[in-house]
């Protein structure tokens, strides 16, 4: 069966398939062998103006931001390279000028946007980007992400926060993977502080807890909406999640409680304010359902609202 970015079968069709049966098995064998050296082959490609096509092998929201990322670095270089990228959440990256085509069929030549490799070894320092443009002989690499607005979703987010009496907070709570989640009790005494300076607004899906002094919009929004959204406040705090590389990608200050769920030498961004545990606490690479997470949970749990409300602070004072 071919493997389907996210798991998303809707996609299966634009994926090359691996023939099990001769004579059709042998040339996808040549195909897989030519890929294995694609590194060799982007120079070649670049000065013909061939296609490569990027997969976002790991299929989540975050990770269609990274892929962008990845494809931005290889751009960087190979100013003539097409790129095709493939990812279950194309409206992400609708309007990103550095990829080519969204979701057309994998083309002879191409690359999985992935980390399996970190998490396999629990790496603690290696950039996810670099680690990717390494496997294409690339050394250079920027990590920054890039989310691209149209000119009528800015003014539709300037309507919606057009009454408020405030300065605009974005937060949003809850990440997919419970390892992430900072306790329910910090953000009530965060929000309870913050919304006497600032209008809050909560972004994320309709899993979010429910808090008061706020403004709800949880639920309610599409991706595309929410970063609108983000693009006029002040600042986001959250979990590592889609929102943080959103956020980074509209460059917005942010301040992102990573406890010790995932090793922020690998993801976090140098431009955030990004919270760990202890310092004699490692990040680890834990899923729901893999591993013991508890130690994972009471670094999160450690870092305290007043240590959050202090980086806040910081940040809006500069």
């Amino acid at each position: 069966m071919v493997e389907v970015p996210g798991d998303n079968q809707e996609l299966k069709p634009l994926l090359y398939p691996f023939y099990q049966n001769y004579p059709k098995k042998i040339l996808s064998k040549y195909r897989w062998w030519r890929n294995q050296r694609v590194s060799k082959k982007l120079p070649l490609l670049n000065r013909t103006g061939g296609w490569l096509t990027v997969i976002n092998r790991l299929g989540a929201r975050g990770d269609t931001l990274i892929t962008a990322n990845v494809i931005k670095c290889i751009k960087d270089i190979y100013h003539n390279l097409k790129i095709n990228c493939i990812t279950p959440f194309s409206e992400l990256i609708r309007y990103d000028p550095s990829i080519d085509s969204i979701n057309k069929p994998e083309t002879f030549y191409s690359f999985d946007s992935s980390y399996f490799e970190l998490i396999v070894r629990n790496e603690q320092n290696e950039n996810i980007v670099c680690h990717n443009l390494k496997r294409l002989g690339i050394e250079e690499y920027t990590y920054k992400s890039s989310f691209h607005l149209m000119k009528s979703e800015i003014e539709w987010a300037k309507k919606q926060v057009h009454d408020f009496p405030k300065p605009v907070i974005a937060i949003s709570t809850k990440s997919k993977e419970s390892v992430k989640n900072w306790p329910v009790e910090n953000w009530s005494e965060t929000i309870d502080c913050l919304s006497r300076k600032y209008t809050i607004i909560q972004l994320g899906d309709s899993t979010e807890p429910e808090f008061n002094d706020l403004e709800r919009y949880a639920g309610k929004l599409n991706m595309r909406e929410s970063a609108s959204i983000l693009s006029r406040c002040q600042l986001f705090v959250g979990p590592d999640s889609l929102l943080m590389h959103v956020a980074n990608g509209l460059d917005l200050k942010s301040v992102i409680i990573f406890g010790n769920a995932r090793p922020v030498n690998c993801l976090g961004y140098p431009e955030n304010v990004n919270l760990t545990g202890s310092s004699d606490s490692r990040g680890s690479w834990f899923h729901d359902g893999y591993g013991s997470v508890e130690e994972d949970l009471e670094a999160t749990s450690e870092i305290s609202p007043k240590q959050v409300l202090q980086e806040i602070d910081k940040l809006l004072s500069n």
